[in-house]
């Protein structure tokens, strides 16, 4: 039997925050899509970081569960705001706490994790500065 949403996650799913996207084009955007689409769980997460490697702004969407939505909701609360160094540090247990999900709904709290992972590491392989154009001069 599949337990219902605990009171917290019940929140983040009827009300998410932070749903949304960020032009992954921008220089300052990093994106991660994860997921399985054959098991029905995805997530895409969008982090927008400053010079100083603040998060200043993180947006998801979701394709999945209840939990799914809520872990994602809720990953984008816990990080927005905070360094990409402590973010770094973030583990899909506080998602499991703080929305106090069942074992059986643990995927959803390292779905959450993986696509914060795959965002970072997105990040840190960007480009930091556009390409000029050079042109030869004869």
């Amino acid at each position: 039997m599949i337990r219902e949403l605990s009171a917290t996650a019940r929140e983040h799913f009827e009300q998410p925050r932070n749903v949304g996207s960020l032009n992954p084009t921008d220089p300052d955007v990093a994106a991660a899509l994860v997921g399985e689409p054959a098991s029905g769980a995805i997530l895409q997460l969008h982090l927008r970081v400053n010079e100083r490697g603040l998060i200043t702004a993180a947006r998801f969407k979701a394709y999945g569960c209840g939990w799914t939505i809520a872990c994602g909701s809720l990953l984008t609360e816990c990080i927005q705001g905070r360094l990409l160094v402590e973010t770094a540090q973030f583990r899909h247990h506080e998602l499991v706490a703080r929305l106090d999900a069942p074992p059986e709904k643990l995927h959803c709290a390292v779905l959450a994790e993986t696509a914060l992972k795959a965002a970072l590491h997105a990040h840190a392989v960007k480009p930091t500065l556009n390409p000029t154009l050079q042109f030869e001069h004869p």
